[in-house]
């Protein structure tokens, strides 16, 4: 017979993972949809420059990133409004930061890659981080509890009136900042909602000392891990941007977007779902979590695994059918991506089970190492082959980091060989013949 408490976290778990699993699926439907109509509005270099702009956000937020979320989750005063408003106002304050530094490097940046209009770019789309840094606690409140119903509706919602607006000023100006006003829109009726439409107290500024400390020690794994996170990841745009052009750019852009819906669907469940769920899993039935690992993995990988099969021998006529032929190269690149994915989307299905461990110093070494074994790659690859080496190096590195991954989860007693080692096998073969019908345009 099983506890109540387990039956409320498997039907909390299963609620919050379909919301998770229907936002994420309207968005990248929506995102799908609105990127058909883009690529008619707008020409390829300012996707290029829109993947350089996210790039920076991106990773001057998760090196600034303390953990203030996942803080609020794990933290037993997590529920407390002393704790959650001093986490606010540390919010508010990195938000500030980021957009200060924003403001002095832009220069850089358009003189590192040539395109002048990033000095103007990259201040306004700093905003966005000012906005988000007053998001309201209750965001992460609601994932605590495994509540995320609302959320969900504020994500959609706020999604949608964004791409609307963007798709608008597209029309009507065709340009770049038709991307930049669009997003900001979005982020800043996000933070509105997320104040005045989910249930809790309210924020206010506050520093509680106990609070501090809890949050920083918590923290500074979690800001070496998201940095390293960043530069293991969506950082990898700023080095490829620099040994591509902005329409090779763009096209790579285009490609990874669609392959990455699978490693998307995974952090999404792997931040909202599994890492609460696991944690409690463990603190209150630690025997349970092989079980738990199993039904959770094969749920994730089959489906993931059956779309990345599909693009690996059908991802150019796919893009070649969706986008003119502008776009034209993104297809082969798609394929190459889709093998990668292959072996990440195995690798990824861990995703959570450290942290919920407090392993947080093996989650991070290993990404410490996919960087160097990162770089190496596609260094070789672009020497060798050019742009398309860079492809095929970033498409590796999931199959070259899975015996690190292997070995560190052998340690912890969390590696399951039974699911992994024939997907693997098969994936393998896969690979081998669909490598053959490849043709580079």
């Amino acid at each position: 017979m099983k506890k109540p408490e387990l039956l409320t976290l498997k039907k909390r778990a299963i609620n919050s993972g379909l919301w998770v699993s229907v936002s994420y699926g309207a968005q990248q439907v929506l995102r799908f949809g609105s990127n058909l109509i883009l690529t008619r509005l707008l020409f390829p270099e300012a996707f290029g420059l829109m993947a350089i702009m996210q790039a920076v956000m991106i990773g001057l937020t998760m090196m600034s990133d303390i953990g203030i979320q996942p803080s609020i989750v794990q933290n037993k005063r997590g529920n407390e409004a002393s704790f959650l408003n001093t986490a606010w106002t540390i919010q508010v304050i990195q938000g500030l930061v980021i957009f200060l530094v924003v403001l002095v490097t832009a220069p850089f940046f358009a003189e590192f890659y040539h395109e002048p209009l990033l000095m103007q770019l990259l201040p306004v789309v700093g905003l966005g981080a000012v906005i988000a840094g007053f998001n309201s606690t209750k965001l992460a409140t609601a994932n605590r509890e495994l509540y995320m119903a609302k959320v969900t509706m504020i994500e959609i919602v706020t999604y949608v009136i964004s791409l609307i607006t963007i798709i608008l000023f597209a029309w009507l100006y065709k340009s770049v900042w038709a991307l930049v006003w669009g997003t900001l829109l979005g982020g800043f009726l996000k933070m509105l909602a997320s104040h005045y439409m989910l249930p809790g107290n309210r924020n206010h500024f506050a520093w509680e000392q106990a609070s501090v400390k809890a949050l920083f020690g918590f923290g500074s794994w979690i800001f070496v891990s998201s940095a390293l996170t960043f530069l293991a990841g969506e950082g990898n745009k700023l080095f490829v941007a620099k040994l591509l052009d902005v329409n090779m750019l763009a096209f790579y852009t285009l490609a990874s977007t669609m392959s990455l819906i699978f490693w998307q669907s995974i952090l999404q469940l792997s931040g909202k779902i599994l890492l609460p769920a696991y944690s409690e899993v463990l603190r209150n039935n630690p025997y349970r979590i092989h079980n738990v690992m199993t039904k959770t993995r094969l749920v994730m990988i089959i489906p993931s695994w059956i779309c990345a099969l599909f693009f690996v021998f059908y991802g150019d006529q796919f893009m070649w059918l969706l986008y003119d032929d502008r776009y034209r190269e993104s297809g082969v690149m798609l394929r190459i991506l889709a093998m990668g994915s292959l072996a990440g989307i195995v690798g990824g299905s861990y995703a959570g089970i450290l942290l919920a461990k407090g392993l947080v110093r093996s989650s991070t070494a290993l990404l410490a190492l996919q960087i160097v074994v990162q770089v190496i790659a596609i260094l070789i690859g672009h020497h060798f082959y050019q742009e398309y080496g860079v492809v095929i190096a970033l498409a590796s590195v999931s199959w070259l980091m899975y015996p690190a991954y292997t070995y560190v989860h052998i340690k912890a007693g969390l590696w399951q060989p039974k699911i992994d080692l024939p997907i693997l096998a098969l994936s393998s073969i896969i690979i081998f013949f669909a490598s053959m019908s490849l043709k580079y345009v």
